[in-house]
Order: structure tokens, then C-alpha cells, then sequence
């Protein structure tokens, strides 16, 4: 499903930007990936899979969005020590400017992927297992199936021993946004650094393209220190879905009644479909 949902938001992104090549504001080399559209595509595909589940999922916009992105905060130093490095490389070569692809690049990755991977894909499992104590384990899924999507960017030119890397990369980060995701209960902190993790590397290295292919062949410590860092960020999302949290957190688990639990309480929501709602009410998970 988040397969499909992906490549429905870059569908609809394409229909969206058309008229803006059109008037010569991108060009057709933009049409998928275009800021306009992309943020067109990924919050009508949102809509879509909120309503289409109703009432028992209420989005992926509610939740702790200051935990959020105070948690968030880890992933963008580890964007900001791995630039650093990069500089320290010479894999830098100064500032590009900021095309619409750059930016629509950005968009489609940061948002469209945590659409998808986190939002959709995570969701999906809560709802077919519900249960906190697979919480672990769905981040870990979705973390390598994430990762494993960036295998791909070979068929696109990519290099190769560098897109293992960036596998390896992804895995771990993937992880570590699917915790703050099932924490939070919102996912525009996972969109909002997924985003600028991917401008800045476009922006500022000369390995990697405005498509956001890594393009170099040499490696160094730097590649090493990226690996570490990014299973730093897996054991870190790891343990913030320990057991011992679960009171302090805000979850997006689907109960088996048309209740969301949020924290400690459930939402209360209506269902003239559901008699054994009206009958019991909301019930917690055990």
C-alpha cells in the first residue's frame, strides 16, 4: 500500500505541475517532482487515506508536535555533523542555487516518503496487529523497507558501492523517524527534517545531483561516520519505544472498537455503524 500511495502522489504531482510548465515556471524535467505539485500530491493522498479509514484513524497531522520536533532535533545534527565531515573531505564545492528541483526533490522525498513509509506503511501494521509491544518491530520495518526503496537510485545511474551506503543510511534513519512518528502521534516532524536532510546534501555536495543521486565514487571516513551515525539514530528510536515510555507517550495505536488511543485516554468518536461501540464504549488496550 505505501508503494501505491507513493506513486499516487507522484501521479497527481505530475497532473498538478502541468500547467505550470506550461506558463514556463518549471520545466518538463519538473513535472514530477515540482514543489507545486508535489505538496499538492502528498496532502491529497493524506486526505484520501484519512477518510478512506475513517472513523477509526484521525490523521497523521494530530499529536505532540513540540515532543515532535524537539525530538526531530537529533536528526539534524546528524545531518549538520555529516556535512561537516563532508567539508572536511573537500566533497563540498559552495552553495547551489535553490532550483525547482532541488526544492521539489526535497519535497517529494521528505514529505512523500514519510507519507508513505511512516504514515501509511506504520499505520497499516498497527492496525493489523494492535499491539504496543510490536511497536519495535514496526519501526524496524519500516526502516528497512525504506531503505532497501534507495536501492533503486541504481537503476537511475547512482553509484553503486555508494547506494549501499545509502541503504545502510536509510535503514537507520527510517527507524529513528518511525519512532518519533508512533511517539508523537504527528507526522509533520518526520516531514519537515526528512526534507531538510535531503536539501542540504543537494545543496551544498558536489556527490551528489540535483535529483539527489549520489554521483561520487570515492569513499572515505566520512561514508563511515555516516554508517555509525545513522545506527546511533536506530538504537536511539529504538529504545524511545521502550516499554517503560508507553505512559509519557501519545499513540496512533488502532484499538479493536473505533477509538484512537491518544496518551492515556481514547478519542471519542462517532459510529452509528458500530452497535458494539454503543453498547461497551471505548476500551484501552491491555
Amino acid at each position: 500500500m505505501c508503494f501505491v500511495c507513493f506513486i499516487a502522489c507522484q501521479l497527481i504531482a505530475f497532473v498538478v505541475n502541468v500547467p505550470f510548465v506550461l506558463a514556463n515556471l518549471i520545466t518538463w524535467d519538473d513535472a514530477i517532482s515540482g514543489p507545486f505539485g508535489a505538496v499538492a500530491g502528498i496532502l491529497l493522498m493524506m486526505g484520501v487515506y484519512k477518510w478512506w479509514f475513517r472513523p477509526e484513524f484521525e490523521g497523521m497531522l494530530k499529536g505532540n508536535l513540540p515532543l515532535g520536533f524537539l525530538l526531530g532535533m537529533i536528526e539534524l545534527i546528524y545531518v549538520l555533523i555529516t556535512v561537516a565531515a563532508s567539508y572536511f573531505t573537500g566533497a563540498l564545492n559552495g552553495i547551489k542555487p535553490l532550483t525547482m528541483m532541488i526544492v521539489g526533490t526535497s519535497l517529494m522525498g521528505g514529505m512523500g516518503e514519510e507519507f508513505a513509509f511512516r504514515g501509511v506503511l506504520s499505520a497499516t501494521m498497527l492496525r493489523q496487529w494492535k499491539d504496543q509491544n510490536k511497536f519495535r518491530t514496526i519501526a524496524l520495518i519500516s526502516g528497512i523497507v525504506f531503505g532497501l526503496v534507495h536501492a533503486g537510485n541504481l537503476i537511475s545511474g547512482a553509484n553503486p558501492f555508494n547506494t549501499l551506503l545509502q541503504v545502510a543510511d536509510s535503514i537507520g534513519i527510517g527507524v529513528f523517524f518511525a519512532a518519533v512518528y508512533m511517539r508523537t502521534g504527528t507526522i509533520l516532524p518526520c516531514m519537515f527534517y526528512h526534507t531538510v536532510h535531503d536539501i542540504i546534501p543537494i545543496a551544498v555536495s558536489s556527490q551528489v545531483s540535483e535529483k539527489g543521486l549520489i554521483t561520487g565514487g570515492a569513499t572515505d571516513w566520512s561514508d563511515g561516520l555516516n554508517l555509525v551515525l545513522s545506527i546511533v539514530l536506530m538504537n536511539l528510536g529504538h529504545k524511545g519505544l521502550r516499554e517503560e515510555y508507553r505512559e509519557d507517550r501519545r499513540y496512533i495505536l488502532f484499538s479493536n472498537l473505533p477509538g484512537v488511543l491518544v496518551g492515556d485516554h481514547f478519542t471519542q468518536v462517532s459510529c452509528a455503524k458500530c452497535p458494539e461501540y454503543r453498547d461497551n464504549g471505548p476500551r484501552r488496550v491491555p
